[in-house]
């Protein structure tokens, strides 16, 4: 390369700015600096639009990336079964509400990961609302930025079981939270409300496996009677995925019960 250093050439700008200077005439002068602001304005609209351009190809790519990255946590999406058993007895000593729910950490664990495999993460929003009622809505966000506004729910306090104030306001925004994020995933869980452990195996016999479990006075008994539960929920066409799940819960809590005991 030569020692002699490569001038740069003047731009446009530069060349009608040394002709204002240099021009003796008024009028000519105040043409040419007329000119420089109009190109100057034209440079700055040209370059405003160039942003927007870019903002709005990059919103599309992320829009798209999102839509992609959703279709395939969809084709693989793990199934959400409900494994919360709630029986609440009334103050009169009758039978209150008995059912199955959706635990929303055990949710959390299967659809957490599947988003993040995609690049999707979530988040609330909460909202106090008059007369101690409660929203949320839930969010889907790709890792290119492009953020979906998902499902929406509102409720009150719960005031089953003696709950404070407090404590109703956390019980509702925790099942309005389980929900808009089943919602927002497009996820319906399986079976029931009140389908206890059925699905498949008829609910004497789920009462059954399920009482052997929670009775079982040592660990080998714990496992002995688990297995007979799974083995007959397998013996299914189709296997009744719902009750092994509520069988190996019911193992896992009785085997916790028994260490503490010890």
């Amino acid at each position: 390369m030569s020692e002699t250093a490569v001038q740069r050439q003047p731009t446009g700008m530069e060349i009608l700015a040394d002709l204002a200077r240099s021009n003796r005439d008024p009028q000519a002068a105040i043409e040419i600096a007329r000119q420089i602001t109009e190109l100057q304005i034209a440079q700055e609209k040209l370059r405003q639009e160039q942003d927007r351009f870019d903002w709005e190809k990059q919103d599309r790519d992320a829009r798209v990336a999102f839509a992609e990255a959703f279709y395939k946590f969809k084709e693989n999406a793990p199934k959400i079964l409900k494994t919360k058993h709630v029986k609440i007895e009334k103050r009169d000593g009758t039978p209150g509400p008995d059912y199955w729910h959706v635990e929303l950490d055990k949710a959390c664990d299967l659809l957490i990961p599947a988003l993040l495999k995609v690049g999707i993460t979530h988040r609330w929003v909460s909202e106090d609302l008059p007369n101690g009622y409660v929203r949320v809505t839930c969010y889907l966000k790709h890792r290119l930025g492009f953020e979906e506004k998902g499902a929406t729910l509102a409720g009150p306090q719960d005031q089953s079981g003696g709950k404070n104030p407090i404590q109703g306001v956390g019980s509702s925004k925790s099942y309005l939270e389980r929900y808009t994020f089943l919602g927002s995933c497009g996820l319906v869980p399986e079976g029931k409300d009140d389908d206890g452990a059925g699905g498949g195996i008829v609910q004497e016999e789920a009462d059954k496996h399920l009482k052997a479990i929670s009775e079982a006075t040592e660990p080998k008994s714990v496992m002995e009677a688990w297995v007979k539960a799974v083995e007959a929920a397998k013996a299914l066409d189709p296997i009744d995925f719902k009750s092994i799940t509520i069988f190996t819960e019911a193992r896992d809590e009785r085997l916790k019960e028994l260490k503490r005991a010890k």
